[in-house]
């Protein structure tokens, strides 16, 4: 499952847990922003998107295919808004928000690179939904 809505300022996916859907994903988003002429934010919009859907179906939902995943993407005066909300118990995000990694990890970079590339990162009190602010 891949559905698209269209929003007045952006866009809303459902996804079921399945990594292809992540580059379906960036797809979509590619062709949004060339639409809005804002294509050089692909890179930093697509990275947020594909660690936040990485972390969402494989540690959020477990790779469960029954699982959904929500996406949502909106423009905002000075950038772009992207929600990421799974279906899994969530997490304690508190105690990762500072974590940082080396350069031969191969985990647990995910925060750093929110840290880099997004304005304001906010977790759901649950820890199973992420707000990533990305400004212009």
């Amino acid at each position: 499952m891949f559905e698209l809505t269209a929003l007045d300022q952006g866009f809303a996916l459902l996804m079921n847990t399945d990594l292809h859907n992540v580059d379906h994903c960036i797809e979509r988003m590619r062709i949004f922003l060339e639409e809005r002429g804002k294509a050089e934010h692909l890179f930093p919009l697509s990275l947020l998107a594909r660690e936040a859907l990485n972390n969402a179906m494989i540690h959020g939902n477990r790779l469960a295919p029954d699982k959904i995943v929500r996406f949502q993407l909106a423009t905002r005066e000075n950038g772009f808004d992207m929600v990421v909300e799974d279906e899994g118990q969530g997490f304690e995000w508190k105690s990762r928000v500072q974590s940082s990694s080396h350069v031969d990890d191969e985990r647990g970079r995910g925060h750093e690179i929110f840290r880099n590339y997004a304005h304001k990162t906010r977790y759901n009190q649950k820890g199973n939904a992420l707000t990533l602010e990305y400004r212009c």
